[in-house]
């Protein structure tokens, strides 16, 4: 069943027009490259409120926001450790900006995203969220990918909801979401520990237009310490992608979901068969046969055309 929690209204009269809220644990070395550009682009606005949220880290990001946060980045750490996704969700609580940032800490913004961002939600008014692209890259900032474009040139993402069904479009550090649709749909749903993004973005989508913004200005981190490397080490990756599908498939009008489900299933067979691939180029054997063994799980749902259901 969901869980998802309300993000009330704020009530005070003057409010930020940005919140940009950086959830962190254990990762004080990536903060200290995702700070400075922050601030670089928006210390120098009165309408700004930038704030670390500390996941109870055994590192000390405390130091890192006291030495590169220029007095403008407020630090709050939480007593215990809440685990990702009810962390995100005390960020929006602690948001009270008009538009709100989740920036996870080992991400990253490139010069001008806060700008493009704006801009572009100026001119939709009644858009929930902007999403840009977004270049993956390695622990050591290596690029390795750059997601695609959904539109030429920016403007309302026009089949949005429909990409994704399919799979996650979006890079948590490549989208900006008004805090009125937060505070619309609710929180980031806790009975979805590792897909609760995804769910989030088609959430928005169902809920009103989304802009698309056609430039590389973000940049997600993968590493070995990331939750998702070990979840692809595991297999677990694909079968919560299965589980998730249902999640946001419920957001679209029944008569679609069969098809949309199908599509998604052959969708999640190729993305394990790939990423089999890149593991078996590196030498990683095992992983790559856990990656294979759940690609042939999805193909094996793909015919059915009923609900699809984790293996």
């Amino acid at each position: 069943m969901p869980q998802v929690p309300p993000v009330l209204p704020v009530t005070e009269p003057h409010r930020p027009r940005w919140s940009v809220v950086v959830p962190v644990h254990d990762c004080a070395g990536y903060l200290a490259l995702a700070l400075p550009e922050v601030v670089a682009q928006l210390g120098g606005r009165s309408d700004v409120e930038v704030v670390v949220v500390d996941d109870a880290s055994s590192d000390d990001p405390a130091a890192v926001v006291d030495r590169l946060g220029a007095g403008r980045v407020t630090y709050v750490r939480l007593p215990v450790n809440l685990g990702a996704i009810r962390t995100f969700n005390r960020c929006l609580l602690l948001a009270r900006g008009e538009l709100v940032h989740l920036l996870h800490g080992d991400d990253e913004v490139l010069p001008g995203f806060y700008a493009a961002m704006e801009q572009a939600l100026a001119a939709e008014p009644s858009a929930v969220a902007a999403v840009c692209r977004a270049e993956d890259v390695t622990a050591d900032g290596t690029p390795t990918h750059t997601t695609r474009s959904y539109r030429h040139g920016t403007g309302v993402w026009t089949d949005a909801l429909d990409s994704l069904a399919l799979s996650n479009r979006v890079r948590a550090p490549a989208i900006v979401v008004r805090r009125s649709a937060y505070e619309a749909v609710g929180g980031f749903d806790t009975a979805l520990p590792h897909a609760a993004d995804w769910e989030m973005w088609a959430r928005l989508a169902a809920h009103g237009p989304v802009v698309f913004v056609d430039e590389v200005l973000a940049r997600y981190r993968r590493h070995a310490a990331s939750d998702t490397s070990a979840r692809v080490r595991s297999g677990a990756n694909v079968r919560e992608r299965v589980t998730a599908t249902e999640a946001v498939l419920a957001h679209l009008p029944a008569p679609r979901r069969d098809g949309l489900r199908r599509r998604a299933m052959a969708y999640a067979a190729v993305f394990a068969g790939r990423t089999a691939l890149q593991l078996a180029r590196t030498g990683r054997w095992r992983a790559a046969a856990v990656q294979s063994r759940e690609a042939l799980r999805c193909l094996v749902v793909l015919p059915r055309g009923g609900r699809a259901r984790p293996a």
